[in-house]
């Protein structure tokens, strides 16, 4: 007899108890990701775990090796984000591809996916958050900007996940300088992805890549 995880991964439309969302989560990473290397527990009262799932980045139909981690938390959808409109999607999980999964770098993760129920706001594609300083060592970039995965296996966990009937946005983490802020601002998100794919946008989180715009 299937429990209620199974049958909801299978299709079955009973709601799952609040306990099991966060096992179903991950069930849904793991289904694309394979188990996570490392997870990094969250004791605080809202949880938010970050797991990471190892990753060579060079495509398979191409020489070379690029390892690193996909880093994705698993907590933050539990809430809805507070006032979102639109088409937006009410839930979402943070996704961030990294070379390390440092304590510095799962620190500014889990505050970001705490940051909507904090400051009473929600993410969807193209938002950002400025800081008043680099966020971390080694970086002069300070504003964060969310985007969707153009990964296939990553890609297809957001179309699969669902918590109690709201699709879950995955939106991965980009840390972008004040010039490529002010192009946003200036000219809106297409030109920069467009300067992206330009410059070869290193799928992995550099702290000391240039800048697209001088």
């Amino acid at each position: 007899m299937f429990s209620r995880l199974a049958k909801l991964m299978s299709g079955s439309s009973e709601p799952l108890p609040e306990t099991d969302f966060y096992r179903h989560r991950l069930a849904i990473y793991e289904s694309e990701l394979g188990e996570p290397e490392h997870s990094f527990t969250d004791r605080a009262e809202r949880r938010i775990d970050i797991h990471a799932f190892g990753r060579d980045f060079v495509p398979v139909c191409e020489e070379g090796s690029d390892e690193g981690y996909v880093l994705l938390t698993n907590g933050m959808s539990e809430q809805r984000m507070p006032g979102v409109h639109g088409d937006a999607k009410p839930r979402a999980e943070l996704m961030w591809y990294v070379r390390e999964p440092t304590p510095e770098i799962c620190a500014n993760l889990r505050w970001l996916a705490n940051l909507p129920f904090i400051d009473t706001t929600w993410f969807g594609f193209g938002h950002r958050v400025a800081m008043p300083a680099p966020p971390m060592v080694g970086t002069e970039f300070q504003t964060f900007l969310f985007l969707t995965p153009i990964i296939g296996p990553d890609k297809r966990i957001a179309e699969a996940l669902e918590i109690s009937g709201d699709p879950v946005e995955i939106l991965t983490v980009n840390l972008i300088s004040r010039q490529e802020l002010e192009l946003i601002k200036s000219r809106g998100l297409d030109p920069f992805l467009d300067l992206l794919d330009e410059h070869d946008y290193p799928p992995i989180f550099d702290p000391a890549r240039k800048s697209g715009v001088g």
